[in-house]
């Protein structure tokens, strides 16, 4: 049986923000789900956001029937007809995504719709594997002492290097559309964790992958891991 993982336990079990449960669901790493059950899409979200907002728009209007003068007319100017607006510029944002999935929307700038969606995504429901990827890994057992290397440590193979170079690729076309997603979440994007694998189908560790795409970043921010410096080859 299928179990689930509210997204305030996510965040307090894998000690991670609400913006990065937030990318986690826009890169389909995490993948947000109703009470039922059913995969919740952007527009499942705003949808909320509108009845919500209705409710309150009609819990007003009862009270400002029971008021007269000044005070009725301030309540109907002052919170009913701003909210009106409000309603109506949701629904017109409704309308822009109805049809998108999370792997082609992108957080709106305006604040109180990125709130929305944040509370919405919090509120949602995950399938318990994908809280895994977000554990703290457990450390391993030390090792007895091994034998000195014979021979050279070996360069890496030709199949890590083309796996390099796949996973830099996708990283920079994500990161071209969306510059502000983190490097944890790039690491963790669903393409680049079907990349990242070994001959042997295993995959490659997050430090890994990590260091092959970290100095494409566009846009570090603090709690960013910093690009290394490398020279400039872009030419004259």
């Amino acid at each position: 049986m299928q179990g689930w993982v509210q997204g305030s336990q996510i965040r307090s079990l894998a000690k991670i923000s609400d913006s990065e449960i937030v990318q986690g669901c826009i890169t389909k790493s995490l993948t947000p789900h109703n009470e039922h059950g059913l995969p919740v899409r952007p527009a499942d979200v705003m949808a909320q956001h509108i009845a919500e907002l209705e409710r309150e728009l009609s819990r007003l209007d009862e009270t400002a029937w029971a008021l007269t003068g000044t005070e009725r007319e301030n309540l109907i100017s002052g919170r009913m007809e701003p909210l009106e607006e409000k309603l109506q510029a949701c629904k017109s944002y409704l309308q822009t995504i109805k049809n998108a999935d999370w792997d082609q929307f992108e957080l709106p700038k305006e604040r109180g719709l990125e709130g929305c969606f944040t509370t919405g995504l919090m509120n949602s429901r995950y399938p318990e594997a994908e809280l895994d990827r977000y554990l703290p890994k457990p450390s391993k057992a030390p090792e007895g002492p091994k034998a000195p290397a014979i021979a050279a440590k070996p360069s890496r193979s030709i199949q890590a290097q083309e796996c390099s170079a796949q996973c830099r690729e996708i990283a920079k076309r994500i990161w071209d559309r969306q510059p502000d997603f983190t490097i944890a979440a790039m690491v963790n994007h669903s393409e680049i964790v079907r990349r990242a694998r070994k001959p042997d189908g295993s995959p490659y560790s997050e430090m890994t992958i990590r260091n092959w795409i970290r100095d494409l970043c566009p846009n570090p921010k603090p709690g960013r891991r910093a690009a290394a410096s490398r020279p400039d080859t872009s030419g004259p």
